[in-house]
């Protein structure tokens, strides 16, 4: 029982962090849902995402069916529903979970609305990212149904493999949300030289050579995420959380095996000082976009005040930002002893 209870809790943890990679920014979230929908959605048309309910009850046996992640999209064009699955493990009930996930969201939305006299139940659009190797694991899911009337039609499910991608992959497709799942492209092979009756050494030297081959896959994912906030794609919220969740993952893992007490100090290294480092040109940045903001402001402000009130508006908006003052005696043309009277 003991057991049972600490796997539902690690699941629960794993299913979290999962759920946080759906909850960036709205920028990366529509990039994700077009990247494995296939959508070609705009912020500008999109209005607003929800996440609804993924909570359903077996009327036969009063069980509950949880599914991973059920969205919302709100647009100009109406609304949009997707469903998404995480697993690890190869399971052949899969497809027909996927099915009863859909079937109960489609119910859920149908309500009492009906086209044309005519009942519409209609699914969201559903995937399922495969999180671990499997060569047993296709392009899709699916089921042959037989209708009451004798007609059969095919039920699919697209998948993702996710160790089949690169970081590079998933940057080039913009699934930047994902980039945290590159390490459960080891787990596997770990698990299995645990599990192996080989001696102590020789799985000592075959979990050394696995945790250089998981350190890599990290560094080649730091550097990925390096380069999208050096290009401005990533926002420092977002890359705050994505090395979280890299980070909780990595801890979820891989924390049973000792071996990984050296790799888990290079990559918190490693992580540790990307992150000032990230922070600190995220600041630069922020400063630069605030000096262009306080000038578009005070430009603003001058067309009502008059040249010398807008210069002081101007002068008032960089002091706030903490612009020294040769720079704001530069950018405005007051003299330093007028910007001091301003700051006192």
């Amino acid at each position: 029982m003991k057991t049972k209870d600490r796997q539902e809790k690690e699941r629960l943890k794993l299913d979290q962090m999962m759920s946080v990679l759906f909850r960036l920014s709205k920028r990366l979230r529509l990039q994700l849902i077009n990247g494995l929908f296939g959508e070609s959605f705009t912020g500008a048309e999109v209005k607003a995402i929800h996440y609804s309910n993924s909570k359903f009850v077996d009327s036969d046996e009063f069980n509950r069916i949880i599914g991973d992640l059920f969205m919302k999209l709100d647009t100009v064009r109406g609304a949009f529903h997707y469903h998404v699955e995480f697993q690890t493990l190869n399971d052949r009930s899969m497809v027909i979970r996927m099915f009863r996930y859909g079937f109960e969201k489609a119910l859920e939305l149908a309500g009492g609305k009906a086209e044309d006299g005519v009942q519409l139940v209609a699914f969201p659009k559903q995937i399922v990212i495969f999180l671990e190797e499997n060569k047993a694991i296709g392009d899709e899911l699916r089921f042959r149904m037989r209708l009451p009337d004798g007609t059969e039609t095919m039920y699919t499910v697209p998948v993702l493999k996710i160790w089949t991608l690169t970081p590079r992959d998933l940057q080039e497709r913009k699934l930047f949300a994902l980039l945290p799942l590159q390490v459960f492209r080891s787990r596997k092979r770990v698990r299995r030289i645990a599990a192996s009756r080989r001696t102590d050494n020789e799985k000592r030297t075959l979990f050394s050579k696995e945790f250089e081959r998981l350190k890599a896959t990290i560094e080649e994912t730091v550097e990925v995420l390096r380069e999208l906030r050096r290009k401005r794609q990533l926002p420092l919220e977002d890359l705050d959380k994505i090395l979280q969740v890299l980070q909780n993952i990595l801890n979820y893992l891989y924390r049973h095996y000792g071996e990984y007490k050296q790799t888990e100090r290079e990559v918190s290294e490693m992580i540790k000082t990307f992150i000032p480092e990230a922070l600190k040109r995220g600041r630069r940045e922020g400063k630069r976009e605030g000096i262009k903001e306080g000038i578009k402001e005070g430009l603003q402000e001058g067309k009502k005040l008059g040249v010398q009130e807008a210069k002081f508006e101007v002068a008032g908006n960089l002091l706030k930002l903490g612009v020294d003052i040769d720079t704001i005696a530069g950018a405005t043309g007051l003299s330093p002893d007028e910007i001091v009277k301003i700051k006192t």
